[in-house]
């Protein structure tokens, strides 16, 4: 199969500053992948987390005690329970990185301005939950990794595979011309989600922000557009709901 190194696909992005995960269940699974460097404790906790300080002694990470005021600090304001740790920026991929990884047929995610953290937190725990390859994130206007997108994904960020993008558009043009179905969601989509046809080479599911919903030149890089049909009397359904049941039907048919 062809895979051409679009403008975009194959460059991996500029760094960004350090990562922080908050809350004892987060700094763990961060612990077991390997991503922490450095872990704030509350003074006085460590007694009462041994799995905790176990595997941060397994990993040769550095512990210090500190007060509540720094861990605030170090947190954003976001809940910790006393644990804060600090790791390298997050691993962002490149495109051409997720197609090498992926299964066959792909299965692969965009989100097209999603700038909301808990809609972003939440679409990445459906993408793990249902067997993604991986999320493309635009660069610019959308939600990066903080402790809330961590947290609202259950730690599923920790073993996600994301790529930041540069031109989501033209991301979507050469997937597209490398052979992959592009199904971006609209509640006026032409076809039911279900009626999808088959893509063997593998489907990228594209979601829209919340409000304006896919932006045109997007929706003109799709293959088609995909509706969930509703029975309610509501109007349209929360992206992440959205992307929570377009990513189960994609599984159902790529099985």
């Amino acid at each position: 199969m062809s895979r051409r190194r679009g403008r975009g696909k194959g460059r991996r992005p500029e760094p960004e500053g350090d990562r922080i995960l908050t809350g004892r269940r987060f700094v763990l699974e961060g612990l077991k992948g390997g991503t922490i460097r450095e872990i704030a404790i509350a003074h006085g906790l460590g007694e009462k987390l041994p799995e905790l300080l176990e595997a941060a002694a397994r990993a040769g990470v550095t512990l210090r005690e500190a007060d509540r005021d720094t861990l605030d600090r170090l947190s954003g304001g976001v809940k910790h329970q006393g644990v804060v740790a600090v790791g390298p920026p997050y691993p962002w991929r490149s495109v051409d990185e997720l197609r090498a990884r992926a299964a066959e047929p792909a299965l692969l995610v965009a989100l097209d301005e999603i700038t909301d953290p808990h809609n972003f937190g939440a679409i990445v725990r459906s993408a793990i939950a249902f067997g993604a390859d991986g999320l493309l994130v635009p660069k610019h206007r959308a939600a990066s990794v903080t402790p809330v997108v961590v947290r609202a994904s259950a730690g599923a960020t920790e073993v996600a595979r994301m790529a930041k993008v540069t031109n989501l558009q033209r991301t979507l043009q050469a997937l597209g011309d490398d052979g992959l179905q592009i199904v971006g969601l609209d509640m006026e989509g032409e076809v039911e989600l279900g009626a999808l046809p088959e893509a063997p080479l593998g489907r990228v599911v594209v979601v829209g922000s919340e409000g304006k919903g896919l932006r045109r030149m997007v929706r003109e890089r799709c293959t088609l557009i995909a509706r969930i049909p509703q029975a309610g009397p509501v109007a349209s359904l929360n992206a992440s709901v959205a992307a929570g049941i377009a990513l189960y039907e994609a599984a159902r048919q790529r099985d």
